[in-house]
C-alpha cells in the first residue's frame, strides 16, 4: 500500500470494480436471455440515442 492511500480511495475502487462486474453481468444476462440479435439492437439503439 502506498503511504498516501486512504481507506476512502480503496472503497471507491471496490465500488467501481463491483459496478463494472455488475454491468458485465447484466450484458451477459441480456445476451443469454434475448440472443445476439436483440442484444445488438439494444446496443445500437443506445448508441444512436447518444448521437
Amino acid at each position: 500500500m502506498a503511504a498516501g492511500s486512504t481507506g476512502l480511495g480503496m472503497t471507491g475502487r471496490w465500488v467501481a470494480a463491483i459496478g463494472i462486474v455488475a454491468l458485465v453481468g447484466a450484458a451477459i444476462g441480456l445476451w443469454a436471455r434475448h440472443g445476439a440479435a436483440v442484444f445488438f439492437d439494444m446496443v445500437a439503439a443506445g448508441i444512436a440515442y447518444c448521437f
